[in-house]
């Protein structure tokens, strides 16, 4: 665990399932050693033994549970290095290292009290999940549209989860389908996820928008565009180099005065912060 430091700030989690949710996607669920602190849309640097030193970021796919239970959406990248080892061989009963949670840009506190509007691209679905999730723990009358965006019906992982979070918050939840290679589902579910969650855009709605880094660059050129105002709209956080990933947590922690210890101040050594939430050749 040099990438990240040792102490207080990191802990072990073991692996208690890892299940394939569809083609190149796992739920890992981890039991923390003790119990994580985080807040529902945070991101928390994950490590696993089999590669160690190269780190990955991951939200929890909830808000935090009874149990301390943490649940991971992990989707294998393509000439990747780390995430092709967390959907394929890592099994229950494995050990993982988590470092601390941190703030990505997806904190319903910047939101105040408005409406959402939140666009999940793939595993980016994992901190929207989370987001409901909070909203539902302390409703407030805000009205929530979550679109979650795939290629093909195949590659809809969470399904059943999602279903029931709308028949449990039918009443200020909604939940639209957005499928950008897909000509056998009905045609008001065709498109990509941006342009059918611009569709469903209400003024005054709080944008969140979570997902690839080749989704959060097209986000921030398309959506202002289309009339979104930059204070409602919430990018995900994208980390292109282990750098990245220290300036930003040390802007967090300057921001906000939040205490992360030196957990990070050597990432820039090389050690791979990848980009959230995927992984990097």
């Amino acid at each position: 665990a040099g990438a990240l430091g040792d102490g207080p700030h990191v802990t072990f989690g073991e692996v208690e399932a890892c299940e394939a949710a569809s083609d190149g996607v796992a739920v890992l669920t981890v039991r923390p050693l003790r119990r994580l602190r985080y807040l529902p849309g945070q991101a928390m640097p994950v490590c696993t033994p089999r590669l160690p030193g190269l780190w990955r970021w991951y939200s929890p796919a909830s808000v935090p549970r009874p149990d301390g239970r943490v649940e991971f959406h992990v989707r294998a990248v393509p000439e990747g290095v780390v995430s092709p080892v967390l959907v394929e061989r890592v099994a229950p009963g494995e050990l993982l290292w988590l470092g601390p949670a941190s703030d990505v840009g997806m904190s319903l506190e910047a939101a105040g009290d408005a409406d959402l509007l939140l666009a999940a691209g793939g595993t980016g679905l994992a901190p929207m999940r989370a987001l409901v999730e909070q909203v539902a723990a302390s409703p407030n009358g805000r009205r929530v549209t979550l679109v979650v965006g795939v290629p093909t019906l195949l590659d809809l992982y969470d399904a059943v989860a999602l279903d029931k979070l709308e028949q449990a918050h039918g009443d200020w939840l909604t939940v639209v389908l957005a499928f950008s290679n897909d000509r056998d589902v009905e045609p008001t579910a065709q498109g990509d996820l941006l342009s059918l969650a611009l569709y469903h855009h209400q003024p005054g709605q709080a944008f969140y928008v979570c997902g690839s880094p080749r989704l959060i660059e097209a986000a921030r050129h398309r959506l202002p565009a289309a009339g979104v105002t930059a204070d409602s709209l919430h990018l995900a956080a994208t980390f292109h180099r282990a750098l990245d990933s220290a300036l930003w947590v040390s802007r967090q922690r300057s921001a906000h005065a939040v205490h992360l210890g030196t957990v990070l101040e050597t990432a820039g050594d090389g050690s791979s912060l990848s980009p959230f939430p995927g992984d990097a050749p």
